[in-house]
């Protein structure tokens, strides 16, 4: 019986295995979506963090140095292993929809915009009683989008263990890590909306009631966890190299440890 339990459990393995998304694919994948060009941005920042550590505490060791191109490879690496073959196949599906290219396109050029201007845009269009429906179906794709489950997955994986293995680390309570994660949260789930209102201005309602249609597929589920998932991933080993030059005390949410004490 232990035999036979033992082969089962082999052909599970060799089963999943061989549905796993294909390099193709996931090259394929980051032709169409924003995902390679959201990692390259990640990778000159978290390179130009890394530096300033650098400069501020004049230490030159490797031991300070992590190498940003492993964010790409450790980026796909993630997605090919925890995506399947035929999810990938919707994923990609999904990216023939013209209105989603569209999406991804604009969506590129307003990351590019000043904050200001995109703030700016989405209070005017709040003070606008016919935007309503607008803002209601953009807020619906947004929610699709990026969902908290997704985002909590960075929290989790990188934000979380930062603080409680950083500088004044273990000054930092189950409350406290409650506290930071609904700040974190709140300040993603903002940007998110914001980024989407303006990046879908030029869309009319028929084209956001498509783009909300997509949303709403379970491929795009799929996709925003996986590509969460990978970012954590690529990132985990850099955050680790922060944890002995983060200070805690000097990163919580404005007048937390009151927030706390009120409770």
């Amino acid at each position: 019986m232990t035999d036979i339990k033992h082969i089962f459990l082999t052909l599970g393995l060799l089963i999943n295995l061989s549905f796993a998304a294909t390099p193709e694919q996931v090259e394929q994948y980051l032709l169409v979506s924003r995902a390679e060009e959201e990692l390259i941005a990640l990778e000159s920042q978290f390179s130009a963090m890394q530096n300033a550590f650098k400069r501020h505490e004049d230490n030159k060791s490797d031991a300070y140095n992590y190498d940003m191109q492993m964010l790409s490879l450790r980026f796909k690496e993630y997605l090919e292993k925890n995506l399947s073959e035929d999810e990938m196949t919707e994923i990609l599906e999904n990216y023939k929809n013209v209105v989603l290219l569209q999406f991804v396109s604009a969506s590129s050029q307003a990351q590019e915009t000043d904050n200001n201007e995109t703030r700016a845009y989405v209070e005017n269009l709040k003070n606008s009683p016919e935007a309503n429906e607008r803002i209601d179906l953009v807020e619906k794709i947004s929610k699709e989008l990026y969902s908290k489950e997704s985002m909590i997955i960075l929290f989790d994986e990188l934000i979380k263990p930062l603080m409680k293995n950083g500088i004044n680390g273990n000054q930092m309570n189950d409350e406290m890590l409650k506290l930071v994660q609904k700040d974190y949260l709140k300040t993603m789930v903002e940007n998110a909306k914001y980024e989407t209102l303006y990046a879908s201005k030029d869309f009319t309602i028929e084209e956001l009631e498509a783009l909300l249609k997509i949303a709403q597929t379970p491929a795009i589920d799929h996709e925003s966890k996986a590509v969460f998932g990978a970012m954590a991933y690529a990132l985990k080993e850099f955050f680790v190299s922060l944890t002995s030059r983060f200070d805690v005390s000097r990163h919580q949410p404005r007048n937390m440890q009151n927030r706390v004490d009120t409770k």
